[in-house]
């Protein structure tokens, strides 16, 4: 059996999930820019990564008023980030693509 000029079809699934993940992080970057005014985000996994723009996002999306660790060291980092995921939690936000079961319905997983 021979390939297709384009490729194997591993390498078609491989393609089409890094161009549909390239998507949706610029879509993503955009959306947390038009809601950051005062911080501009590049690249949305290096500067969401201290947890900071993350704190910030969710205090303005909520309205509500985050602690935060002001200081650069990794822990402060990991604690920052643990912060914005310990207020998702309590808010019983869910995190990933799908959203939620429906009660009693069959036909979700």
């Amino acid at each position: 059996p021979h390939e297709s000029p384009r490729g194997s079809p591993e390498l078609l699934a491989h393609r089409f999930l890094y161009e549909r993940d390239r998507v949706q992080k610029k879509t993503f970057t955009k959306w947390v820019n038009k809601h950051l005014i005062k911080r501009h985000v590049n690249d949305l996994y290096e500067d969401l990564r201290d947890g900071h723009n993350l704190i910030s996002l969710l205090e303005v999306l909520s309205g509500d008023t985050l602690p935060r660790e002001k200081g650069r060291m990794r822990f402060h980092k990991l604690q920052n980030v643990q912060i914005a995921l310990n207020y998702l939690k309590h808010r019983q936000v869910r995190a990933g693509g799908r959203p939620p079961r429906p009660s009693g319905d069959p036909r979700y997983p």
